[in-house]
């Protein structure tokens, strides 16, 4: 290479400037035979030879070697960044897909992929399929359609390992069941260290989420419509916005909020915090029950220790075939979202006018198990949702119990095991032929009553008010036991045990009763006049008269009657 002195003998730019187009034929054959020895791809050649047809013909003059020079300098700089892009640039599969399979302990498949750089650089993978630790025993871990990552050439230079967008179409994940080997935080088992990557937004929407339970019965499917996380980053908080169908009860859910950083080597530790609203889920999943509940609720925490708090609604809850009652819920509780289990703190049930405490545990595995007690309620909120024509009954409700329901079920009321006590006082009933049985038995039997039977003498007897208790009950398979049962009424009391069947209604309870006065003045007619010649086999010393009774019948028409040998309600 030749060149002019300048002074002090420092080579001068334009002297180097000649040399350098004076030298161009050799340059670039140097810089062939280098990139040829990288491995760089041959369309860098043409670049090189460009440079050649240009020096070619270019003139010899001054102007012409300086033009020459500041070319052959800028195509020399330009390749030899573009070699150094090639070798370090991250918006390609290899660069990402491998952290994916890595972060979910897995391997990967792609079907078919391409790169693309223009406007933004990035790639395209189809069918990509990842396996949990390569097992092919177990359905894929997650499958996609489309996966494409974006870049943004300002990033790569003033944001390396930054990812602009990552977009999944057609994603389908299958979560192994719970408690078996495949499942668990070994999900995120990869590097302790925290990936410096940045990802601006991941896009995965019209997905679904299958969650395997292990009982031999279809998974659960989330449904997901959208979700989009924003600012994901292994050791940062992200932003997250999903909306899904939700499957048990079937309804939809929204929820956004904030996640991470994620705690890879103690998962349950990683924050979160939102709020969520669910919308017509159908309560008619449990069947037994029925109604359409919506709610909302803001939560934060822990994925292991979720602490929420919200309300729900339900306009037209019911029992079976009863009618349809308001039931409103304010709630705290605790999630571990790591098992699947929820903590009901103190949860706050509104039947009408009626307030229902609630607090228990509710577990996928274990089932629900809870406690719930009403002071001084209406029974009318209460029974109401039980009958397909109303209560049959109106007047105050106390009461206290607990309940539980197995993880596998059928049918809620069959399911639901229930043991408790019950008090109902000022009891009157809303049918007015049975309320004024009451009324005229009442005042027989405390001997105010007519000994005939006269026309509108039971309406015309004074209103009185009843009272049931039992001390204690239990629920099994749809139908309550009731021991130490108790009815009073103005001069009468019974006590006894029977059962009410919650499926078809039944009545079927057997006791003693005790009146103020004989057996023959609380009855009318011509059994009043047979009665007498019995009245001293039931007359008891200072108790009055003590006999053998029962209820029978219907839920909304209950018969009440004397046990007695030739009625015929007695039973057989």
């Amino acid at each position: 290479m030749r060149a002019r002195g300048g002074k002090n003998g420092r080579v001068g730019f334009s002297s180097l400037a000649y040399s350098i187009s004076e030298n161009a034929f050799p340059l670039t054959n140097l810089l062939h035979n280098h990139l040829e020895a990288e491995c760089i791809q041959p369309r860098y050649v043409g670049y090189i030879m460009f440079v050649e047809k240009t020096v070619k013909s270019v003139k010899t003059g001054a102007p012409a070697k300086w033009i020459a020079a500041v070319i052959a300098s800028f195509v020399v700089i330009g390749i030899l960044a573009g070699t150094y892009l090639w070798s370090r640039w991250p918006y390609r599969g290899r660069e990402v897909l491998p952290a994916l399979a890595q972060a979910f302990s897995s391997t990967i498949q792609v079907g078919s992929y391409h790169r693309f750089y223009f406007p933004h650089p990035g790639f395209v993978a189809h069918n990509v399929i990842l396996r949990l630790h390569g097992s092919t025993n177990i359905p894929p871990l997650a499958a996609v359609d489309t996966l494409t990552a974006t870049g943004s050439y300002a990033d790569f230079i003033f944001g390396p390992r930054h990812l602009h967008a990552l977009d999944i179409q057609g994603l389908h994940v299958q979560i192994p069941a719970s408690g078996t080997s495949e499942n668990g935080t070994q999900f995120l088992s990869g590097p302790s260290s925290p990936s410096a990557a940045i990802v601006d937004q991941i896009t995965a929407n019209q997905s679904v989420l299958e969650v395997n339970t292990g009982q031999g019965k279809p998974p659960l499917r989330f449904f997901i419509h959208t979700l989009t996380l924003k600012d994901v980053s292994a050791s940062k908080p992200m932003s997250y916005k999903v909306a899904f169908t939700n499957p048990v009860p079937p309804g939809e859910l929204t929820a956004e909020g904030r996640l991470g950083p994620l705690q890879r080597n103690d998962l349950g530790n990683t924050p979160v915090s939102g709020k969520s609203r669910l919308t017509g889920a159908d309560l008619g999943v449990f069947r037994g029950i029925a109604g359409k509940l919506q709610g909302e609720a803001s939560f934060h925490g822990s994925l292991s220790r979720v602490e929420i708090q919200g309300s729900t609604d339900v306009p037209d809850f019911r029992v079976g075939e009863g009618q349809p009652e308001y039931l409103a819920t304010r709630f705290h509780a605790y999630v571990n979202g790591m098992q699947g289990s929820v903590s009901l703190q103190n949860v706050q049930a509104t039947a009408g006018r009626t307030r229902i405490d609630v607090s228990g545990e509710i577990d996928r595995q274990q089932g629900w198990r809870f406690a719930f007690a009403v002071a001084g309620g209406r029974v009318q909120d209460l029974m109401g949702m039980f009958a397909h024509d109303g209560a049959p009954v109106t007047g105050a409700a106390t009461l206290h119990a607990e309940a539980f329901v197995p993880p596998q079920h059928e049918h809620f009321l069959k399911a639901l095991q229930i043991s408790g006590a019950f008090a109902l006082t000022g009891l009157h009933f809303t049918q007015a032929q049975t309320q004024q049985t009451i009324n005229g038995f009442s005042q027989r039997a405390s001997g105010t009553g007519p000994k005939k039977k006269e026309a509108n003498a039971a309406a015309e007897a004074p209103i009185v008010a009843s009272e049931l208790k039992a001390q204690k009950v239990t629920l099994r398979n749809g139908v309550a036991q009731f021991t130490n049962l108790a009815f009073a009424t103005p001069g009468a009391d019974a006590d006894g045990l029977g059962n009410f069947n919650l499926l078809n209604k039944r009545v079927d309870v057997t006791g003693t009763l005790r009146m103020d006065t004989d057996l023959s003045h609380a009855t009318t007619g011509v059994k009043s006049i047979l009665l007498i010649p019995v009245d001293p086999l039931f007359k008891k010393k200072d108790q009055g008269t003590v006999a053998p009774v029962h209820l029978s019948g219907t839920y909304d028409h209950p018969i009440v009657g004397l046990e007695l040998p030739g009625d015929k309600n007695t039973r057989k």
